[in-house]
C-alpha cells in the first residue's frame, strides 16, 4: 500500500452542499471545517497544526470516521504505529469505512512493516516526515458521488458537539488536561489512604515517592503540551494573518479600494511576520491614495445630489486615510460647502481656512477666502 498515496486521497468536504440543507446545525458544519481545516494544513506541510487540528475532532466526534482514518495515516507516517493501529482497530468495527480501515490495519500490521518498525526503533533514529513529502505533490481531484455526499451526511448528523474556534479549541484543552491532573492525584491519594491500613509503615516512604514521581511526569506532560499549544496558536495566528492579507490584494484588484484600505488598517501590525511587514508597507500607500481619490469622487456626488451627511461622512474618512492628499483641497472645498448646508457653520469654517493654510498655491483659494467671509 502506497501510504503517500492514501494521504493524498483525502480531500475537503463541500461546505456548501451542507450549508444549503437547514437541517444541518452549525456544530455538524463547524466540525466539516475543522477537518477540512486539518486537510489545508497538511497541504501547507504544518503536519504537526494537522495532527492537533485532527486530535480534537477524533475526541470530540469519535464516529467521524474519515477523520479517525487520517489521523490514523499521520500516526503510522510519523513511526507511532501502536496509535495507528489502535485508530484502526475501532473503526473496523463500524459498518462505514471498515474496508479502508481494515486495510490500513492490515498494512501496519503486516509482517514486512512490523519488522521495519522494530528496525527504527533499534536504531534510535528520527523517521522521514513522509507527511510533507506526500502533501506537496500535486493532489488529485476527487470525484464524490450524490451516495459519497449523503453518507458523508448521515454520518456528520452524528456529531453532537460543537468544534469551537481553534483559539477557544487550545485553551479548553489546556484547562482539560489540568482538570485530568487534578482527577489523578486525587485519585491516587484516595487509593493511598484507603489502602493506608494494610500497607506496612516502612512501605509508606516507596508509596509516597512513587505518588511525586507520577505526579512529576504529568506536570511535565502538562507543561510540554501547553508549549506544543501555544506554538500551534502561534503558527495558526500568522495564517490566518497571512489570510486577511491576501483579501487586501483581492479586494484592491476588484477596485474594492475603499474595502481593501478598512482591511488594511484593521491588521494589526505588531504581530505581522518580517515578511508580511514588508508586504505590507509596499502597498499601503497605493491602496489609501486610490480609497481616498474614490471616497472624494463619491462625496462630490453625494453633495451634487444634496445628500449633504452622507458627503460629510464620505469626506471627512478621506482625512483619517491621510492629512495630505494632492486632491485634498478639492475634498476641503467640498467638505465646507457641506458642513455649511447642515448649518455646521464653524466646522466649515474649519475645511476653508485649512485650505488657505495648507494649499496656497490651489485652484479653490479663492473660492474658500470667498466663502469663508461669507459666513464669518
Amino acid at each position: 500500500m502506497d501510504l503517500n498515496q492514501e494521504i493524498k486521497s483525502f480531500t475537503t468536504i463541500d461546505i456548501e452542499k451542507f450549508s444549503q440543507n437547514s437541517e444541518v446545525s452549525e456544530k455538524i458544519i463547524d466540525s466539516v471545517k475543522s477537518y477540512n481545516n486539518a486537510i489545508e494544513n497538511l497541504k501547507t506541510g504544518s503536519e504537526d497544526i494537522a495532527m492537533i487540528e485532527l486530535k480534537r475532532v477524533v475526541s470530540s466526534n469519535p464516529d467521524f470516521y474519515e477523520a479517525v482514518n487520517l489521523l490514523g495515516l499521520c500516526y503510522a507516517f510519523t513511526n507511532q504505529m501502536d496509535k495507528a493501529e489502535e485508530l484502526f482497530g475501532k473503526v473496523v468495527q463500524v459498518e462505514n469505512n471498515v474496508i479502508k480501515a481494515a486495510d490500513y490495519l492490515n498494512y501496519i500490521t503486516s509482517g514486512e512493516n512490523n519488522s521495519s518498525k522494530k528496525s527504527t526503533k533499534s536504531k534510535n533514529t528520527k523517521p522521514v516526515n513522509k507527511v510533507t513529502k506526500a502533501i506537496k505533490e500535486p493532489a488529485k481531484k476527487a470525484n464524490f458521488s450524490e451516495e459519497d455526499v449523503q453518507t458523508e451526511y448521515f454520518l456528520l448528523k452524528k456529531i453532537g458537539t460543537q468544534i469551537k474556534k481553534t483559539s477557544v479549541a487550545a485553551r479548553f484543552n489546556v484547562f482539560s488536561v489540568i482538570c485530568l491532573i487534578a482527577a489523578l492525584v486525587f485519585f491516587y491519594a484516595a487509593a493511598n489512604t484507603k489502602d493506608a491500613g494494610k500497607v506496612d509503615t516502612n512501605s509508606e516512604p516507596a508509596v509516597n515517592t512513587q505518588l511525586t514521581a507520577s505526579n512529576n511526569n504529568l506536570v511535565a506532560e502538562n507543561k510540554e503540551l501547553k508549549i506544543q499549544i501555544a506554538s500551534a496558536n502561534v503558527k495558526l495566528k500568522q495564517i490566518q494573518l497571512a489570510s486577511d492579507f491576501s483579501q487586501v490584494s483581492v479586494l484592491y484588484g476588484q477596485r474594492k479600494y475603499v474595502e481593501a484600505a478598512d482591511k488594511l488598517l484593521s491588521l494589526p501590525l505588531k504581530e505581522l511576520s518580517a515578511d508580511l511587514k514588508t508586504k505590507y508597507a509596499s502597498i499601503k500607500g497605493n491602496v489609501l491614495l486610490e480609497a481616498a481619490n474614490l471616497l472624494t469622487n463619491d462625496g462630490n456626488a453625494l453633495y451634487v445630489s444634496k445628500k449633504y451627511p452622507e458627503a460629510i461622512k464620505k469626506l471627512e474618512k478621506v482625512f483619517t486615510l491621510g492629512n495630505k492628499w494632492t486632491f485634498g483641497d478639492k475634498a476641503l472645498y467640498i467638505l465646507g460647502k457641506s458642513y455649511v448646508e447642515v448649518n455646521e457653520i464653524q466646522k466649515g469654517a474649519q475645511a476653508y481656512q485649512k485650505i488657505i493654510n495648507e494649499y496656497p498655491n490651489s485652484g479653490y483659494l479663492k473660492y474658500a477666502k470667498s466663502r469663508l467671509e461669507s459666513i464669518q
